[in-house]
């Protein structure tokens, strides 16, 4: 696919460097002339320096004959204003990310789609859905969903005591019956495995599994957690995500407490919210904290502008004993280094809005694409193409054909997740969740592509 992208900060950086793997033609626009120079350097790509409302700008980047164009710069106008230029150069596909909720929010009245952008990608909004997965699944180490779609992936370390330990994942499959779930990954001692049914999980594994929506409060009862354990989350004011969430989380929290700084920005959240406690102070200081009981917080979530004041307002909260903390930070080399030193998930907003477009761009072809932790394993949903080389075949049949480490974890048919067996077969259309190393992407996709 021909794709023009405008603007190379981190999430433009990140998506020209996923959809070149993917062997896509990308062409860059980008109006720093160092940022420019380092990835003409870096990379082997058409980098244009200019600004994306430049119609010559675009011209030069190829917009003429593009399948998509992405516009990712810090300016939603500009963003904006791109997606309308492409629009009049014949370009089907035009995603803006826009942070402005007047631009992005349906009750506003303003229709974007009348200004030539085909999808809005609302970095807020985005970070808030990655929030409320971590809250949905406490005691997690990873949480994922498969797009919009309600299959969701969850990693837990096993303990002792949890009912999984010590069994095979048959046995953890029959224990979740009715609900499907399937165990598609066991990191032990460091090593990342894709495992078999006679598998035994040990304490200390990472398990990483597979199931619907419907079957997360079963899952959960597997490692000793239940979604109805979280009493109380207490959210760090001090943006536009921080109100976000905390509007989403009194649908379903008893006890959410929103804390501002800024005693303005607290009346007006106050005006917004039915069932969320609002308090003025600063949760940088401990007195705050005390107050707010953050000793009772089932979670604490630093939102505001700055890396230095969500880390160390998580880092306090998690010394006064808020059991899990979550951090945004737009810095994600520090990333590692933030989970080192106590905070329990750090999200960045930045990295989080790439893989949310990812997403949008590999409709139809990889739907999604979620790596598993550190290792090199992937988990992928793809269609299978209605004369692919898996349609109408039992999958033992095909997969004994290909030389990779690979599961199927599942088949999404009509609306309902399918855990398969060897003789499940495969019909087109299906929604299929392969899990593989990172390497033997390229070999699944041409199995589930239309010879």
């Amino acid at each position: 696919m021909r794709i023009v992208i405008v603007g190379a900060g981190v999430v433009g950086h990140s998506l020209v460097e996923q959809l070149g793997r993917e062997q896509h033609d990308i062409s860059l626009v980008e109006q720093s002339s160092s940022i420019c120079e380092a990835l003409s350097e870096k990379m082997d790509l058409l980098v244009v320096q200019g600004t994306g409302s430049s119609p010559d700008s675009l011209k030069q980047a190829g917009i003429d004959s593009a399948d998509m164009v992405i516009a990712v710069t810090p300016n939603d106008e500009v963003n904006i204003v791109v997606c309308g230029l492409a629009e009049q150069f014949g370009v089907r596909k035009r995603i803006a990310r826009v942070r402005n909720q007047e631009y992005s929010v349906p009750d506003t009245g303003i229709d974007v789609s009348r200004l030539g952008v085909t999808q809005v990608i609302q970095p807020e909004r985005v970070v808030v859905d990655a929030v409320l997965q971590f809250i949905e699944s406490p005691g997690a180490l990873d949480a994922a969903n498969f797009g919009h779609s309600n299959i969701l992936l969850r990693g837990y370390k096993v303990l002792e005591d949890m009912p999984i330990a010590s069994r095979s994942l048959q046995e953890i499959s029959d224990m979740a019956d009715p609900h499907p779930l399937l165990v598609v990954t066991i990191v032990r001692r460091g090593m990342a495995v894709i495992p078999t049914g006679n598998l035994v999980i040990e304490p200390n594994d990472e398990v990483f599994a597979l199931f619907p929506m419907e079957s997360l409060d079963s899952f959960l009862a597997l490692v000793n957690q239940s979604r109805k354990s979280v009493k109380k989350v207490v959210v760090a004011g001090g943006s536009l995500t921080s109100v976000y969430l905390a509007s989403a989380l009194e649908r379903t929290i008893n006890n959410v407490v929103f804390v501002s700084s800024d005693y303005q920005e607290g009346i007006r959240a106050a005006e917004m919210f039915h069932n969320v406690e609002v308090m003025h102070g600063d949760c940088m200081e401990v007195d705050t904290l005390q107050e707010v009981h953050v000793e009772k917080a089932d979670f604490f979530v630093s939102t505001g502008k700055t890396i230095e004041n969500n880390i160390m307002s998580a880092l306090l909260a998690k010394a006064e004993g808020a059991k899990e903390v979550i951090s945004i930070s737009n810095e994600p080399r520090y990333i590692k280094l933030f989970n080192s030193i106590g905070i329990d998930h750090v999200i960045c907003p930045r990295l989080t809005t790439a893989r949310e477009i990812m997403e949008v761009v590999r409709r139809g072809q990889i739907g999604s694409v979620i790596r598993i932790g550190e290792a090199d394993i992937e988990v992928i949903r793809i269609v299978a193409g209605k004369r692919s080389k898996v349609v109408g075949k039992a999958l033992q049949d095909v997969w004994k054909k290909i030389r990779v480490e690979s599961l199927v974890g599942g088949i999404i048919r009509n609306d309902t997740m399918i855990i398969p067996h060897g003789s499940t077969v495969i019909e087109p259309g299906d929604d299929v969740i392969v899990i593989t190393r990172s390497a033997n992407k390229q070999v699944i996709q041409k199995l589930f592509t239309p010879k």
